[in-house]
């Protein structure tokens, strides 16, 4: 049944190796079991986020293949363009976006109501373009990551200002423009 009602997407993605399951500060991602098998991930809004399991975490760190990657200014710049560039060859809009040292948050419209394939499509482009632009081709961003699904004006206006307060930003997309915070 089509609705008028507005639509977005809050994707989340982080830096290869900076926020792995286990973590402290909250994950979303599935949670390695002492005995045998995983506790499956909740990636529903109002769930809790799963917290401190040095089980996960020392899993999640045996498993690395390389070192953490984490972003520097130029790289929080060429991010921004390489999603400003994807997103407008798709006709997509991009309403606000902040690139952190470690992670990436995402609010974008006109765009297909499928978080995971429009996330694996942004963080594609932008590895790729981290890969040319340094000539080191080495992951940058973890498998996966957050997809919220946003319906109507408060619950967009609400992911806008998540975004908007994130701190330490490298840089941020405003209405498909860059912004270097001061």
């Amino acid at each position: 049944m089509p609705t008028d009602e507005l639509f977005a997407l809050l994707l989340s993605w982080t830096c290869y190796g900076n926020w792995l399951p286990g973590d402290k500060r909250g994950y979303v991602s599935n949670t390695k079991l002492a005995g045998k098998g995983w506790l499956a991930k909740q990636n529903i809004p109002g769930t809790e986020y799963a917290r401190d399991d040095p089980f996960t975490r020392h899993q999640a760190r045996t498993q690395m293949k390389q070192p953490p990657a984490r972003l520097s200014a130029n790289h929080g710049r060429d991010v921004a363009e390489s999603l400003i560039e994807c997103a407008g060859k798709r006709s997509w809009r991009i309403l606000r976006a902040a690139v952190m040292a470690n992670h990436v948050h995402v609010v974008i419209c006109d765009c297909p109501d499928d978080g995971p394939a429009v996330r694996r499509i942004l963080k594609g482009n932008t590895q790729a373009t981290l890969c040319n632009k340094s000539a080191v081709n080495r992951t940058r961003w973890t498998r996966g990551g957050s997809d919220r699904y946003l319906h109507g004006d408060d619950a967009i206006t609400g992911a806008i200002a998540y975004v908007a307060n994130q701190e330490f930003k490298l840089v941020e997309i405003i209405d498909m423009k860059i912004v270097i915070p001061k």
